[in-house]
């Protein structure tokens, strides 16, 4: 195990899902400002049908990590050169297909969901939305073969250059054409993230051609044994944000879906900085996973803790702040918004603490249980949605989500264990009891708060100031924890070896 590989990538993640969260948000103050925050609910709502394009290439991509890390062991970059350009020719030409098959049943769905005074918008972003989504898979592919090489931080790199360069183009664009320009912006953005990662990938992997000419049926079904099962997973993943925004869409108007969206990239985006920097554990889980169960058991111990440890609190503390970002990001104190944050934290809470049993599945291909939970979680999401939206309304819909979401990856941690024989003792860690115990009381001291702008917009220096004594509360016992000790200890190794 290269632990300072690990390192770099781990902190590379992490520093660009925060450069990432500080452009997010600088770009949806601008677009809110520009297009209106209904306009940005039809932006969000067509994304998020049209990403269903991208399920084909989802089992390909993790089918990369894990033979590109397989072939890179054995030096063969003949068979890596092989495997990628397959996996590419192979996605395209299924992507294009699927995207002119989507067309019209995206137009449908748009003159469904969508009030008549928008759909006209709707409908001519539409090609923009699919041509950026066909190129955003290709360049997840590309960046697949580079995190197969462990080169995680290059594809870090190429993130953030990507938020960069779409939030400067929608600076430029979105004046002048609206969501036209948006649209515009995103793809542009996506082509160029697709050119930096196959220049890179070709650096590394030696034979790579200029453009992918080489398809092999021996590879392609390697890729697809593996990925059979994590398509189905992805499937189930992918539905459920399409499904949760267009029934918001339906029921409760697009302004819920905009303050959705905002709520939900805001949470994801803590989420993925949690997640990611555990993430980049999956080639190395399956290096070692065919004589290293011990060794793969202690990783899975380890990384519990650690995120046991970081996501508590920081759930707790982004919930607490919600009012105040609603200040900073909207503009004013947003109730539909401070509530989708809440309810929002405490199912992608659920979701972080079955991440490491989750990377464990993916990395020795035990799927099965994985594929189970996401399943349940797309039908109780499309079921509870339903019925939520029309007894109930907007934050009803969302909270049939989290009930959903916290359903289905319960049922993928309680298999880890159980097949694993792993002690149920280990997902309440004792040295964490403190800092659970304070996150809770401090997260329920300021909820009155979520549900009042009233009191806070008479008096948010005295809100802030509750909330900055009870996230100090938490941050004393976090900054004693041993877990923090052993970050600390292993950043310094890591950093001078």
């Amino acid at each position: 195990m290269n632990r300072r590989q690990i390192l770099l990538n781990a902190l590379s993640t992490i520093a660009q899902l925060i450069g990432n969260g500080a452009l997010l948000f600088f770009l949806y103050r601008f677009l809110i400002r520009e297009v209106g925050i209904e306009r940005l609910g039809v932006w969000s709502l067509l994304l998020a049908t049209t990403s269903l394009v991208t399920l084909a290439n989802q089992g390909l991509s993790m089918s990369i990590v894990k033979f590109v890390a397989k072939y890179a062991a054995r030096e063969s970059p003949a068979d890596v050169s092989l495997l990628v350009q397959t996996a590419l020719i192979t996605a395209g030409a299924i992507l294009a297909v699927l995207s002119i098959g989507l067309y019209p049943g995206a137009r449908w769905a748009l003159s469904f969901v969508l009030p008549a005074a928008r759909l006209a918008e709707g409908l001519a972003i539409l090609p923009f939305a699919l041509v950026s989504l066909w190129l955003n898979v290709l360049g997840t592919i590309a960046q697949a073969g580079l995190a197969g090489h462990e080169l995680i931080t290059l594809c870090n790199y190429i993130e953030f250059g990507g938020a960069v360069s779409y939030l400067a183009l929608a600076f430029v664009f979105v004046p002048r054409y609206g969501l036209v320009g948006l649209a515009a912006a995103q793809a542009a953005q996506a082509a160029l993230g697709l050119a930096a990662a196959w220049f890179l990938l070709r650096r590394c992997v030696p034979g790579l051609p200029w453009l992918p000419r080489h398809w092999s049926r021996l590879r392609f079904r390697e890729m697809l044994g593996y990925g059979a099962h994590f398509q189905w997973i992805t499937l189930c993943q992918s539905v459920r944000e399409p499904v949760t925004k267009a029934l918001l869409a339906k029921f409760a108007g697009l302004s819920y879906t905009g303050f959705y969206d905002m709520a939900s990239r805001l949470v994801v985006n803590l989420r993925e900085l949690i997640v990611q920097a555990n993430q980049v554990l999956v080639p190395t889980i399956s290096s070692l996973s065919e004589g290293g169960r011990d060794v793969i058991d202690r990783i899975y111990r380890d990384s519990y803790r650690t995120v046991f440890f970081l996501a508590v609190p920081s759930f707790a503390v982004l919930a607490m702040a919600s009012p105040f970002i609603s200040v900073l990001w909207i503009g004013r104190y947003e109730p539909v918004f401070v509530r989708f944050v809440g309810l929002l934290a405490v199912g992608w809470l659920f979701n972080v603490l079955c991440n490491p049993a989750y990377v464990v599945d993916l990395g020795t291909g035990s799927l099965r249980w994985v594929s189970i939970g996401c399943a349940v979680t797309a039908v109780l999401n499309a079921g509870l949605g339903i019925i939520a939206g029309k007894v109930a309304g907007g934050t009803a819909i969302v909270a049939a989500g989290v009930l959903s979401l916290i359903a289905g990856y319960l049922i993928i941690l309680v298999a880890y264990h159980r097949q694993r024989h792993e002690s149920f003792g280990v997902l309440l860690p004792h040295e964490s009891r403190t800092i659970l115990a304070l996150s809770v009381a401090s997260a329920l001291v300021l909820l009155p708060l979520l549900y009042s702008g009233e009191r806070l917009a008479l008096s948010p220096y005295v809100f802030a100031f509750a909330a900055a004594v009870l996230a100090a509360s938490i941050a004393v016992p976090a900054w004693t924890h041993p877990v923090r000790r052993r970050l600390f200890q292993w950043l310094t190794a890591g950093i001078s070896s």
